[in-house]
């Protein structure tokens, strides 16, 4: 009996670690979160972000170049994992993304992935959750407003959240 009772314990402080590691990381992040600031594709394909808000360490932000068709993303584009890294992430922060084609950086935290981005009708949108289904999509942008497939349920908006760089 007494057994059970430490594993019952156990099992329900891993259960709480699980419960307060979901909340405190990306899940929380909203839409206009974060901004794209550049995007360039040459030979060092790359992108800037700015934070609107802090991001508290450990947060997890996915990126794409796949267009959105209204439900997910297409499976015909590279995607990037961005992690933040051990500590908070002020409001205001410039995040630059660079060499995505051959050697990926990051300003701050790490990336995973590689991503090239075409001189025309592409767009990179940031997220959270899966791959391919996102939980939000926090900003996108685009080179060509073709780019970015649709807009519907993105709840983003031309123009400010989802930016046109020509």
């Amino acid at each position: 009996m007494k057994e059970l009772k430490i594993v019952s314990v156990l099992a329900v402080l891993v259960l709480s670690l699980v419960v307060i590691e979901m909340k405190s990381n990306a899940h929380s992040l909203k839409v206009g979160d974060i901004s794209f600031t550049s995007m360039k594709s040459t030979t060092s394909d790359g992108f800037s972000i700015t934070t609107a808000v802090k991001l508290p360490p450990r947060t997890k932000i996915r990126f794409t170049d796949s267009e959105w068709n209204g439900n997910h993303f297409g499976f015909d584009e590279s995607d990037i994992l961005w992690e933040t890294g051990n500590d908070t992430i002020n409001a205001n922060s410039e995040i630059k993304f660079t060499n995505l084609n051959s050697t990926p950086s990051v300003s701050i935290g790490s990336v995973y992935g590689s991503m090239r981005i075409s001189k025309k009708e592409d767009a990179i949108f940031a997220y959270t959750g899966n791959e391919r289904t996102p939980m939000k999509i926090l900003a996108a942008c685009a080179n060509d407003e073709f780019g970015f497939g649709t807009l519907i349920n993105t709840s983003l908006t031309k123009g400010t959240t989802a930016l046109l760089f020509q």
